[in-house]
């Protein structure tokens, strides 16, 4: 990393003196544009220290990583409101006598006028000292005189990733309606453009070109949003400013008509770089122009074992056979058949492994005993002395240096024992993960569901399960490229009737059929259900729309994963009252889940019962058999599961699962749902609304519902 290093502070030298040109000039507020430039500024700089993290980490690093993130959200809402101003100014000298907007330009004045003095004091902690002036610094007298060149598969690489993040929004263009995509174009856009800028030195007259192309996108995108922002922002003002109706409607109308016209330009821009190749002829430019590093490294990225040893030779053999040289384990090697042969297997000089969390247990009760989990304690009893030195010498977490990139390898999430990061995680949480990862690739495990996903300049990549996959008997594994950061995903055959004859010898039923037909956490508890109301299909479809909101919504249940799991359980049971006819159904839940022998500890039952209860369009009452026995927040944790689950059910109010995607969007007063499906979904659209009383009561937000 000395050359990368050395590279970085230089260029990011250059950015911080960039964003301190312009404190004078933003703390006067007399320039608009001494904002906008420190702004640029800013994401220009947070970008190179994002590129360059391996360079800048530790608590400095992250220190420093706030404080500028802290510059580019306070000039923020300033930067909006001069624009607005400019442009209402603009608007008021065109249009004259026959529209006033005085009352408007009045108002926003007034809102920037306000944000001015804290802009200043924020100038002078800049001045000052703080952790902007620590890093100036530190890179005081940083040079570069070595040869860029040499950092081109480094450039590519970031480059890679950011295309990637880039297209996975591609989607969202043809899609008139679809603000939050288009704004999430932009900002991928940016994070582009910012990678090509970061390292134009080692390309010589190489990227002028895709540059220009780049910000010509960004022109339409961004006018785009301030349409956007003008448009989400009206009714707001005209409540706030009630006499200028006149003026808001035509507001209305003017930015109404410029979004139409910009989103066609959109259309047509993204369409003649797609046909034109522009994304993968840039790319195959930056890697023809990469310098001799040798050829590239191999890896093979493995996760969730649980024992199978059988299934772990066939993974290794597809792997070597494919070109991997060595492996990384996300841990959750300790399961049934064979947890001893896995373990030696993967105790080998060219493989690393992490401790996942059945792994954790097992270590803490001492050998498997204790933990309730008849799975775990045969496989403890299984282990031998070279086994258990083994287990307990396996870190947390692992970070490497391969290539000039830096990887990181968990179970779950970084600093998370059981958070699980998926495709439908939001991508504000993953964003969230990646500033504090400081990583270029994120190994997990833990789901047992397969992901490469690109997000905020780094790859999350989960290989899914060797030993237990949920869709199947098929192994699955991840090989990941590097420095050019490719990863794929890859499912391997082997004898898993074999595996599931040696589980059935050691006395289980249900788990050799979950190796075989796929492994399915919560199987047990679905069975049991399904003997009562007889429709797996549904339940199953709740329960994947349930956890799609759950997921999506984060920032306003603020619940953890252990009320995920209750969630899941709940989708699972909540028609078993079904059994008995439909009258009252709801409430014999309740007791039928009390009662019933089934997977669930003390502490959960009730909670699980009263969720399973209320899903449909009532919410819980304090009086309610069930729910009085609650005791503190577990009473809140009910009202959010239980609108969750409802509107779960709404959304497949035919039990034909049309439904099979949500999107989410959380704002301030109201919560958009897009769903996606097959066929005609008017139904499921009018019963989820139905069935959204008790969200809306239980997070104080309007439910709205397209698709």
């Amino acid at each position: 990393m000395d050359g990368p290093c050395a590279y970085g502070r230089w260029v990011t030298s250059q950015r911080l003196d960039a964003l301190l040109a312009e404190v004078d000039g933003v703390r006067s507020g007399e320039d608009i544009e001494c904002v906008h430039r420190m702004r640029v500024a800013s994401r220009r700089l947070r970008s190179v220290l994002r590129l360059f993290g391996e360079c800048f980490k530790g608590k400095r690093g992250k220190r420093w990583r706030k404080a500028v993130r802290k510059v580019t959200a306070t000039l923020g809402e300033a930067r909006d409101l001069d624009v607005q101003l400019e442009l209402l100014e603009a608007l008021s000298r065109e249009w004259k006598e026959a529209v006033d907007l005085e009352p408007v330009i009045a108002t926003l004045r007034r809102r920037r006028d306000a944000l001015q003095p804290g802009i200043a004091a924020l100038m002078d902690e800049i001045s000052g000292g703080g952790a902007v002036q620590e890093l100036r610094a530190e890179l005081k007298g940083a040079e570069w005189d070595g040869d860029a060149s040499a950092l081109r598969p480094y450039a590519f690489a970031h480059a890679s990733v950011a295309v990637e993040e880039l297209m996975a929004h591609s989607h969202s263009v043809p899609v008139y309606e679809d603000w939050q995509g288009h704004h999430e174009l932009r900002i991928a856009g940016k994070r582009l453009r910012y990678v090509l800028e970061a390292f134009r030195d080692a390309y010589p007259d190489r990227l002028e070109g895709e540059l220009r192309t780049l910000k010509a996108l960004q022109d339409v995108v961004g006018e785009l949003h301030d349409c956007d922002v003008w448009l989400q922002g009206l009714p707001a003002m005209r409540e706030e400013v009630p006499q200028a109706s006149l003026a808001f409607d035509r507001l209305q109308e003017t930015f109404e008509a410029r979004r139409r016209i910009l989103h066609g330009e959109l259309v047509e821009t993204w369409g003649a770089l797609v046909q034109e190749r522009f994304f993968s002829r840039m790319l195959e430019g930056l890697k023809g122009h990469r310098s001799g590093e040798g050829a590239p490294v191999v890896l093979a990225l493995l996760s969730d074992v649980h024992g199978n040893s059988a299934a772990l030779r066939a993974v290794l053999k597809d792997a070597r056979e494919r070109g991997a040289t060595a492996f990384l384990n996300a841990g959750d090697t300790i399961g049934l058949p064979r947890p001893g042969e896995a373990v030696r297997t993967l105790d080998a000089p060219e493989g690393l492994s992490v401790l996942g969390n059945v792994d954790r247990a097992v270590l803490r009760s001492k050998g498997g005993r204790g933990t309730g989990d008849r799975q775990l304690e045969m496989a403890a009893a299984l282990l031998g002395q070279r086994e258990w030195e083994w287990l307990s010498s396996l870190p947390e977490e692992l970070r490497l240096d391969v290539r000039g990139r830096t990887l990181l390898i968990v179970h779950a999430s970084p600093g998370q024992e059981e958070e699980r990061l998926l495709p439908s995680t939001p991508e504000a949480r993953l964003r969230e993960v990646v500033e504090g990862a400081g990583a270029d690739i994120i190994v997990t495990g833990h789901t047992h569901v397969p992901m490469v996903r690109a997000c905020g300049g780094a790859l999350f990549v989960n290989p899914g399960s060797v030993g237990r996959p949920r869709d199947g008997a098929e192994a699955s594994y991840a090989l990941l490229e590097l420095p050019a950061m490719r990863a794929e995903l890859h499912r391997v055959a082997y004898d898993a009737e074999g595996v599931a004859g040696e589980l059935r010898s050691m006395g289980f039923k249900d788990l050799p059929e979950a190796i075989v037909h796929g492994m399915d956490p919560m199987g047990t508890l679905g069975s049991w259900a399904e003997g009562l109301h007889g429709d797996r299909a549904h339940a199953e479809q709740v329960r994947a729309l349930a956890l799609l909101l759950f997921d999506q919504t984060c920032e306003l249940h603020c619940l953890s994963p252990r009320d995920r799991q209750l969630l899941e359980m709940a989708a699972l049971v909540h028609d078993v009252g079904l059994r008995d006819g439909t009258e009252g159904h709801q409430r014999r839940a309740l007791d039928i889940v009390l009662k019933a022998d089934i997977p669930v500890n003390a502490d959960d039952r009730l909670m699980l019962a009263c969720v399973a209860r209320y899903h449909g369009r009532r919410p819980p009452r304090a009086s309610d058999r069930g729910f009085r026995d609650l005791k503190g927040k577990d009473c809140e944790r009910v009202r959010k599961l239980s609108a969750l689950l409802a509107l779960a059910d709404g959304l497949d109010r035919g039990h034909a699962a049309l439904v099979n995607w949500i999107e989410v969007s959380v704002g301030k007063e109201e919560v958009l749902l897009r769903i996606k499906g097959k066929g005609e979904l008017g139904a499921e659209r009018e019963w989820g609304l139905r069935k959204a009383v008790q969200f809306e009561r239980a997070f104080g937000r309007k439910v709205r519902i397209d698709g």
